[in-house]
């Protein structure tokens, strides 16, 4: 019974409260009152864990173009929709839009291939607020990137657009686009 009391003592230094009662009917071959005691407490341990999982949880997405996309107008939210990584679930591959789940700062970046070796002018929008220009030059191969911190709240959103107006741009696809972002910090 030593083992048990040092078992106890190990919890309540790291936190833990533990309560035992032992309710079962040990014979020979079956397990042990004190093994199921320490399972149950195991157990209880692990089920306190869940409430406050939505602070645990750390958003991360990484999503690509995978087809090539024409933009004609300056409101064009551009929708990456290859998502390779969605932890968290924070971004929406149908809209192109990433919400935060919890509040922190944030890094995100994207990088964008102009079809053909065409300009694209585009942007990362807060919500719905520019926050920072991008721009494809025109040159053969030549992409553009942006990389961002953000301080968001709960439900605030983040996407990238087209911003030229009155002009047609394209943005190349087949994986040569993306878009990311995790969390970093409270």
């Amino acid at each position: 019974m030593a083992w048990l009391r040092f078992i106890c003592v190990w919890f309540a230094l790291i936190g833990v409260s533990v309560r035992v009662a032992a309710t079962c009917d040990a014979r020979r071959g079956k397990t042990t009152c004190v093994t199921e005691d320490l399972l149950e407490m195991l157990m209880r341990i692990n089920s306190n864990r869940g409430r406050d999982w939505d602070k645990q949880i750390r958003p991360a997405f990484f999503s690509t173009l995978s087809k090539s996309v024409a933009l004609s107008n300056s409101n064009k939210v551009l929708i990456f929709e290859g998502v390779k990584v969605n932890r968290g679930g924070g971004y929406d591959p149908s809209t192109g839009i990433f919400t935060a789940k919890r509040d922190g700062l944030y890094h995100f970046s994207c990088v964008i291939l102009g079809d053909s070796g065409k300009d694209v002018g585009y942007q990362l929008n807060k919500n719905d607020s520019l926050y920072v220009k991008g721009y494809s030059n025109n040159g053969h191969h030549d992409a553009s990137s942006i990389s961002v911190l953000v301080e968001l709240k709960k439900g605030d959103r983040v996407y990238i657009k087209h911003r030229h107006s009155g002009q047609t741009e394209a943005v190349l696809g087949s994986d040569h686009s993306s878009f990311a972002g995790y969390f970093l910090q409270d």
